[in-house]
Formats: structure tokens, sequence, C-alpha cells
């Protein structure tokens, strides 16, 4: 390898700009001249950490737990909250359903009068002697 070549190596190595092809490259092909490598060499070649064989499994794994339990918490809050909203709504749905609109009163109200109608009907007539907000006195005649 070109001397050049191994110090811009080096260089991008301390600088943390080296991809793991180049780094390997480096640590293989050094010479007995670039001591400083060789000892880096050394050190990361006793150093080295295999990955366990399914590494990537666990973590997944893991990660696909954390996200389950959280969206089971989030449906089982939607759910409760749908429930008692349908809950609520049936509740003022039929609390509305017993109140006859005002037009609905007037024409069961002209319905019963029309069952009357043939019927004589007394008029009486009423004095009225006192008449307050909570109170009326009056006389039949």
């Amino acid at each position: 390898m070109k001397e050049e070549t191994i110090k811009n190596r080096i260089e991008k190595y301390k600088n943390g700009e080296t991809s793991l092809k180049e780094e390997k490259r480096l640590f293989d092909e050094v010479g007995e001249n670039e001591s400083e490598i060789k000892i880096l060499a050394g050190f990361v070649e006793e150093n080295k950490i295999e990955t366990p064989y399914n590494l990537n499994d666990k973590l997944w794994n893991s990660f696909e737990k954390k996200t389950a339990k959280k969206n089971r918490f989030k449906i089982g809050i939607f759910s409760a909250a749908a429930s008692i909203l349908l809950l609520v709504s049936l509740y003022f749905g039929f609390l509305n359903e017993n109140e006859l609109s005002y037009n609905e009163k007037e024409a069961l109200l002209n319905e019963a009068k029309s069952m009357f109608s043939d019927a004589e009907v007394k008029q009486t007539i009423h004095n009225i002697i006192i008449e307050t907000d909570f109170i009326i006195v009056y006389t039949k005649n």
C-alpha cells in the first residue's frame, strides 16, 4: 500500500470517517513501519465482540411486545370511551323521545276537544273576588 494512501486512511480513521471495509483493509494491510496502527489493530482485534446469533430477533420481539402493550392499552381506553358515549347518547335519545313537541300536544288537545264537541257545554260565569300570583278566589253564578 502506498504511504500516502495509508496516511490518508489513518487520518480518516482518527476522524471517524472510515467505513467498516476501509478499517478492515487498513488493519489487514498494515506494514511493519506503522507501529501506531499496528497497536490500534491489535487492540481492535482483541476487543472485538461478536454479536449474539439472534440479536435482531430478540430486539424485534422486545419492541413488538412494548408496542403491543401500548396498542392494547389504547384500544381499551377507546373501547371504554366509545361504550360510555353510546350509553350517554342512548339515554338522551330516549329522554327526548318521551317529550312531545308543541305541535303534537296541540294536535292531541284538538282531538280531545273534538270528542266532546257533541256534548252540551254549560257555560259557567265566574266572578273573580281576589287574584294574586298564587291564588284566585272566585264565585260561580
